[in-house]
This record gives structure tokens, C-alpha cells and sequence, in this order.
């Protein structure tokens, strides 16, 4: 019974993805500006937007993020309470949130 559930355990590890594997953009690209800016917005991951009376702050790709903030490239435009609007080059990119379950953080 214990070499079975070890291997259940070992199975449902190996199919889970690697929370601490880092993002593909962590070491950069050696090819053409255009190339590295596409792999940078092919990266950014809104993880969590939160709401406070100091306002909101967003979490891409584990940097905490306020309206007006640079992350690589991009200018933080806004932050609502479901999205972040970011530009790069006069062009915006828009991350949504996935789960808009709200938490009360006090």
C-alpha cells in the first residue's frame, strides 16, 4: 500500500508544472530588438491586481506594479480592478485577470 502511494505521489509531482521555474524572458534573447520585445509580451502575466484607498497595485510576473511604474519596456497605464493597460511604443497591450475572485485585505 505505501509503494502505491508513493508512486501516486511521484506521478501527481512530475505532472504539476514548476512554480519556481523562471519565466521564459529571465535570461533574455541574443537576436534583434523586435524578437526580444515579442518574447518579453509573449511573458507578462498579471498574477493579481489589489485594491486599496492608497490604490491599486498590480503583480506581473512577481514585481508588485502602480499606475505610472516601468516594467522592462512598458509604462503602466492604468490598473483597474480586472485589468492592466500597459504601452510600449505608442502601442498598448492589455492583461486581464483570470481569476476576479475578491479578497478584503484590511
Amino acid at each position: 500500500m505505501k509503494i502505491l502511494f508513493g508512486f501516486s505521489m511521484l506521478f501527481s509531482l512530475a505532472v504539476l508544472a514548476d512554480p519556481t521555474k523562471p519565466a521564459p524572458s529571465w535570461q533574455g534573447a541574443s537576436s534583434s530588438d523586435s524578437a526580444v520585445s515579442a518574447l518579453q509580451a509573449e511573458s507578462l502575466q498579471l498574477q493579481i491586481i489589489r485594491t486599496s484607498g492608497a490604490g491599486n497595485v498590480a503583480v506581473i510576473n512577481g514585481r508588485q506594479l502602480r499606475r505610472g511604474d516601468k516594467l522592462n519596456q512598458y509604462n503602466v497605464l492604468s490598473i483597474t480592478a480586472d485589468q492592466v493597460v500597459l504601452e510600449l511604443n505608442g502601442e498598448r497591450k492589455i492583461l486581464q485577470l483570470v481569476n476576479t475572485a475578491i479578497k478584503l485585505y484590511e
